[in-house]
């Protein structure tokens, strides 16, 4: 598959969102209810929008997603991709416009790896889209993304999720003191504005993160020149089946130091 099919696919699927929003005012019904997740109705719209957009190209691919998990679309898979449909799913209940869908790809259709990730899509709801291909950097609405956007910030902004845990690292709220604190709600989106330098660093320490969540948005960070790890400093690897995921994201290295230290300390 080329990038440009990938970047179409990914569009057609937001666009599909947007739509099925807009005409169901039940869009976002439960369906399914799992310990750690909820699947709504707009996120099989989805689902059922990335196979449509596959099979009417004639394209076979093992998808691993977040809400059906592991299957085959079309006859003889030439690809995986590592789906989902809507991250940020409580911001689109609520009215919240930062949300986003989520692709990752890969040549491998058996055992694969953050490593084996070549290409990946991340379109918001807002219109805009990032993309990357392993080892020719990473995009916004089709500009290379690069250096870090203006303006003064007195503290470094930071993304962070720590809630709904009953295990809080001790140096968490020291190192808040020294940072300004975001949660937007979308693990993925919030990963690409630390690539294009709208957040400085994005962290989650409940170890609730999934490979589907930041798989794309991992390759967009690490093109754009950024820097992932958990949070004691190692980088995330695994197969993209992953879960229990804790993360650091920055593009400056310093600040990651600074996170690692207090987080474990």
């Amino acid at each position: 598959m080329e990038l440009e099919t990938l970047v179409e696919i990914g569009i057609e699927i937001r666009n599909e969102i947007s739509s099925f929003i807009g005409g169901n005012k039940d869009y976002g019904e439960m369906v399914t209810q799992r310990p750690k997740d909820i699947t709504r109705k707009m996120d099989m719209a989805a689902e059922k929008a990335l196979d449509s957009a596959l099979l009417e190209r004639g394209l076979s691919a093992r998808v691993i997603s977040e809400e059906i998990g592991d299957r085959i679309v079309g006859d003889k898979p030439e690809f995986m991709l590592v789906f989902d449909p809507i991250d940020g799913s409580t911001n689109a209940t609520c009215g919240i416009p930062f949300f986003c869908t989520s692709i990752a790809y890969t040549e491998k259709t058996d055992i694969a790896t953050f490593d084996d990730i070549t290409m990946a899509v991340i379109c918001d709801i807002q219109g805009n889209v990032y993309h990357a291909k392993k080892s020719k950097g990473a995009f916004l609405n089709g500009k290379r993304i690069s250096g870090s956007k203006q303006g003064t910030r007195p503290k470094p902004v930071v993304s962070v999720y720590s809630y709904g845990v009953p295990h809080v690292p001790p140096g968490l709220i020291e190192l808040e003191k020294k940072i300004i604190v975001r949660a937007l709600g979308s693990i993925a989106l919030d990963m690409c504005f630390v690539a294009d330098g709208t957040l400085d660093g994005i962290m989650d320490t409940r170890k609730l993160v999934s490979g589907y969540d930041i798989m794309a948005s991992a390759l967009i960070l690490d093109e754009a020149g950024g820097i992932l790890t958990d949070i004691s400093g190692k980088k995330i690897s695994g197969n993209v089946q992953v879960t229990g995921i804790s993360l650091i994201g920055t593009k400056q290295k310093e600040l990651h130091d600074i996170i690692v230290s207090k987080l474990n300390a």
